[in-house]
Formats: C-alpha cells, sequence, structure tokens
C-alpha cells in the first residue's frame, strides 16, 4: 500500500478484536464514511481505503492525543490503529460499525499506552492545536488548562471524560466502546466532573 498512514514497520500487527457476538454495535454520530467507499476498501482498493482514513484521521488522532498527552505517542498509535483496521476490514458491517471499531481500537491503545509507561498520571504540556476543531471561542487560558487536568486523571476515566465531551458520545455507547459497565461510565463521568469543578474552584485535591 502506498499510504502516508501506513508504516511498513507495522504492516503485520494483528488487528483489534471485535466485539463478540452477532449484534451490530449501536449507530455513533458522525460516521462520514461512504458505504460505496467501505465495500471497495474490503474489495482491495486502495484509493478507497485512503478515503477512509482522510475521513477518519482527525478524530481518531485527536482521541488518541486527549488520552496520551503525547503528539508523538498520537501519531504512532492513530497509525496503528489504521494498519489495523486494513487487516479486519472483511469484518467491518456498515460506516457506523467502522467508527465503533476505530474509537475501541484507538481508546483501548491508548489506555495499553498509558499502562505501559509504569508511572502516575502526571501533568503533561500539550501543545495547543486543537486537531478535532472544536469552538474554543471562550476563555483559552482555561480551555489549555482543561485539557491539561484532563491529562492528571487516570487512563479510564480520562478515556470516559474524552469519549464524551470530545465524540459526544452517550453513556450507554461509551459503555461499549470501553467495554465497560454503564453505572462505571457513570460514575467516572460524575466524580471526574466533581474533580475538575474542585480544580476549576481552586481546590488542588487529587482526584
Amino acid at each position: 500500500m502506498s499510504l502516508q498512514v501506513i508504516s511498513p514497520a507495522l504492516a503485520d500487527a494483528p488487528p483489534h478484536p471485535l466485539p463478540p457476538g452477532p449484534a451490530l454495535p449501536m449507530p455513533l454520530r458522525g460516521a462520514e464514511v461512504a458505504p460505496v467507499d467501505l465495500v471497495a476498501a474490503r474489495n482491495g482498493d486502495d484509493a478507497a481505503f485512503a478515503r477512509l482514513v482522510r475521513a477518519n484521521q482527525t478524530r481518531v488522532f485527536s482521541v488518541a492525543l486527549r488520552l496520551t498527552g503525547s503528539r508523538e505517542d498520537a501519531e504512532e498509535l492513530a497509525q496503528d490503529a489504521f494498519v489495523q483496521l486494513h487487516a479486519a476490514l472483511a469484518q467491518v458491517q456498515n460506516p457506523q460499525h467502522l467508527v465503533h471499531w476505530l474509537l475501541r481500537t484507538i481508546t483501548h491503545r491508548g489506555i495499553d499506552r498509558l499502562r505501559a509507561r509504569e508511572r502516575a498520571p502526571r501533568l503533561v504540556q500539550i501543545e495547543d492545536h486543537d486537531p478535532a476543531g472544536h469552538d474554543t471561542s471562550g476563555d483559552p487560558l482555561w480551555e489549555k488548562r482543561l485539557r491539561a487536568l484532563l491529562l492528571q486523571l487516570p487512563d479510564a476515566p480520562r478515556a470516559v471524560l474524552t469519549l464524551r465531551f470530545q465524540e459526544d458520545l452517550e453513556p450507554t455507547e461509551i459503555a461499549e466502546v470501553l467495554d465497560m459497565p454503564v453505572n462505571t461510565v457513570k460514575s467516572h463521568l460524575r466524580r471526574s466532573l466533581e474533580w475538575l469543578r474542585a480544580q476549576q474552584a481552586g481546590d488542588g485535591n487529587g482526584h
């Protein structure tokens, strides 16, 4: 393949396992993939696969960056996710399933990367660039601090908040992506938001 996002060193990476059972994941908003491109990519059309990558690369990179706080890690994880996607195309059933697969893969790989660092989450300086193109027309200093605070959360609540407020997923959707009970998702949301509000108010207690 001749896609820039794909590294030959990662070409043999095994695909991330798909959710078990015959049921499709619930639809996710923001699927921008044309079904005809998905079919063509499954049939070996490199140009169609390139369009799948372009339609989703910003979302995948952005989630990885929010989780890891490292542009280098985010680029590597996003690239790896698309390599794995190419290997798993035959199992992807429709554009909504594709988005679910990518979010599930990049989130789990991001969590794995955090755990592999073998150290507690810490404050990490990240770039001001917002790859998701989100509106930061409010207080830019608070936006920057909020992103930094997110990196102080443990991996699971960090992933939950990223999927809830960046990807606008409902708790039930987050539960499916993370293989986590819905009540656990809601608990992470509640406790993390309480902690963030406390930080905003000047209470320095840890999460």
